[in-house]
């Protein structure tokens, strides 16, 4: 197992605030990390380290940053774009706003460009073109340019002359996994990558993260992508960073099983000197599953696929008939008709909400998600059908919009507004400070002025003010974007207890399962409506992601095309030999997917121990075998398929 780089002696503080201290680790090729961490603990600070933008402090020992690789290049994708930086550059040739010499040489070839249409054989500028063009190729800038085009196409983003700035969140965020995910570094950094993307963006993704040979390290509240994607855990904890070989889920069962260890310690001391108490988090699992049949014909295809569909609703349908419908109606659409800008966004639409469903409301961007809302709490009218709703409907909707916080007064002042006690939707009081303890404020930070908090501790500010107040209904607008994964679970424990009726928007699929009974999915300008989070709703969204592949209609021969078609279609006979090899190959195929799955437990199992160099040797030895049955098994594959076209 080849090292990338290993870090050792990280110090580093802003003001008193200590970021790091003594800190230390590596990373090796192929390395899957995710990285975790409460926000404003250092995990973007730690990608400015690795990216060379912040040095740590001076410190004795000294910081060692040492590079293995001669080779080594790194890929940092962030959060945002700089579309102010970069407003020259259309959808198409943006890859370039991260390849800084790359921008400069394409900038320079416009012009030269532009010049030589003036005057197109002087000498000196076809000299000089031909000397950025030799520049670009040994930069591989083509290469970049055509794999980056190739994963705009991925993710469905067209009309590739339109201006960056004009595009929504998630259509800059595709961008940014384009990319990403073309880049030929050889570490590639991921800053909140899923941010403001629906789900069937994520699962693409997914997939190519999965696919791809690179090192990498996510920073990312999905729990799902991480568990999926990862085979490290990286987590920055009291300025330290802690190292754990595993998915995240892993992670959480090696937490609970230190916590349990502590906590039968503790009881220990309890008994012998009768004044500790022992606080223990209890994790909340990622889980989900995917699970695609293969199908052999076109007819076949469409039977599965609404099979599959139908066992989604018909067990649906059994669960909402025990659901509570005897709770109180607060509103009520049915037949309901919208359309905007001559476009329908609804048509004979049903639904209705009682007091205390706790709904996710999901589909893809564009779909209708926002006008949906807009019904619901009154500001858009049906064209047709019948509204209902309880008189005086209270909807309150979080949005994390940080303009409504005065950052020069502190987050006592905020939330107390004046009063040392907050009033809270329960009828209970509570002490301001203890208020904001319960969403992880240190009480030295309660009387700090707001400006000096991280991104992350203001968002759990805006958190703690919203849900202070009371409403009959609640909208949640993405309400993970930005959080750390702590946060994240106290605003779940928070919903569970809560009796209003709740309605989250959202792409975070484990946080939709954790919180949420009911599910609405925003389909064929309808909704389809499913009890359980996002799990129970997986099946009929991979159901509708494999109809997508299906041809719309069935190709109507000519009279003209009918004899070339048939000629095709005639089956050319197998070789003897080809007749030997299709007597075995399936066989052959399962034997190679069993011992690749032997070997696969076997790396993900692997005991680095104390890095003793015989062992890096075993692990590398078995991770050559377990790439080279893998690429066997690609060639029976396609030899299968091949093969099947023959006649026997």
């Amino acid at each position: 197992m080849t090292i990338l780089c290993n870090l050792q002696n990280i110090n580093l503080a802003f003001g008193e605030k200590i970021i790091f201290k003594d800190a230390k680790f590596s990373i090796s090729q192929g390395d899957k990390i995710g990285l975790i961490g409460l926000n404003g603990h250092g995990k973007s600070t730690l990608f400015n380290i690795l990216s060379g933008d912040v040095t740590p402090d001076i410190a004795n020992p000294p910081f060692i940053f040492d590079k293995h690789n001669e080779q080594w290049s790194l890929f940092y994708v962030p959060q945002e774009l700089e579309v102010e930086k970069y407003q020259d550059l259309k959808i198409e040739e943006y890859y370039l706003s991260f390849y800084p010499d790359l921008y400069e040489l394409n900038k320079d070839l416009k012009k030269t460009q532009h010049e030589l249409e003036e005057d197109y054989s002087n000498e000196k500028l076809l000299d000089k073109q031909q000397t950025i063009l030799d520049k670009l190729e040994a930069k591989q800038a083509w290469d970049i340019e055509n794999n980056y085009l190739s994963y705009l196409s991925l993710f469905d983003l067209d009309k590739r002359d339109r201006d960056v700035k004009s595009l929504s969140g998630g259509e800059q965020k595709k961008i940014a996994l384009s990319a990403g995910l073309s880049s030929k570094a050889n570490l590639i950094l991921w800053d909140e990558p899923t941010n403001h993307l629906d789900v069937e963006t994520i699962e693409k993704f997914e997939d190519e993260i999965q696919k791809s040979p690179q090192t990498y390290v996510i920073i990312s509240h999905d729990r799902y992508l991480l568990n999926h994607v990862t085979n490290w855990i990286y987590h920055i904890e009291h300025a330290q960073i802690k190292t754990f070989r595993g998915t995240y889920l892993d992670y959480l069962e090696h937490l609970e099983a230190q916590e349990a260890e502590l906590a039968k310690n503790l009881d220990k001391l309890q008994n012998k000197h009768r004044r500790e108490l022992a606080w223990m988090r209890q994790g909340i699992k990622a889980r989900g599953t995917r699970s695609k049949k293969r199908v052999e014909t076109y007819h076949q295809m469409k039977s599965d696929i609404a099979d599959l569909k139908a066992k989604s609703k018909k067990s649906t349908q059994l669960s909402l008939s025990h659901s509570g419908r005897k709770s109180k109606q607060l509103i009520e659409i049915e037949a309901g008709n919208f359309s905007y800008d001559d476009k329908v966004i609804f048509n004979n639409l049903d639904l209705t909400l009682f007091k205390g469903d706790k709904i996710a409301l999901i589909g893809p961007n564009g779909a209708g998600k926002t006008t949906l809302l807009k019904l619901l709490e009154g500001t858009y009218k049906l064209d047709s059908g019948k509204y209902k709703s309880l008189d005086d409907l209270k909807i309150i909707t979080f949005h994390q919009k940080r303009e409504a916080l005065d950052m020069n007064k502190t987050p006592f002042e905020m939330v107390g507004d004046g009063q040392d006690f907050v009033h809270l939707a329960n009828g209970q009081a509570k002490h301001v400070i203890s208020y904001l303890e319960d969403f992880l404020f240190s009480r030295d930070q309660v009387h700090r002025p707001i400006y000096t908090l991280s991104g992350g501790e203001k968002n759990r500010l805006q958190l703690a003010m919203f849900m202070r107040h009371s409403a009959d209904v609640w909208v949640f607008d993405e309400p993970t974007n930005d959080l750390d994964i702590e946060t994240i679970e106290i605003l779940e424990r928070e919903l569970a207890s809560y009796e209003a009726a709740i309605i989250i928007v959202g792409h975070d699929r484990a946080f939709l399962d954790n919180t949420c009974k009911k599910t609405w999915l925003v389909h064929e300008n309808k909704i389809e409506a499913f009890d359980g989070g996002y799990s129970q709703v997986a099946p009929f969204l991979h159901a509708l992601e494999m109809e997508k592949s299906l041809p719309k209609e069935e190709v109507k021969l000519t009279p003209e095309s009918k004899s070339e078609t048939i000629e095709k279609t005639v089956k050319k006979k197998m070789t003897y030999n080809e007749k030997k090899l299709w007597d075995t190959i399936e066989e052959d195929i399962q034997e190679m997917e069993a011992t690749k799955e032997d070997l696969h437990e076997m790396l993900s199992n692997f005991d680095f121990g104390d890095h003793n160099p015989s062992k890096n040797k075993e692990y590398q030895k078995l991770h050559k075998e377990h790439d080279e049955l893998e690429d066997k098994i690609q060639f029976l594959y396609a030899e299968w398929d091949r093969l099947s076209e023959l006649e026997y």
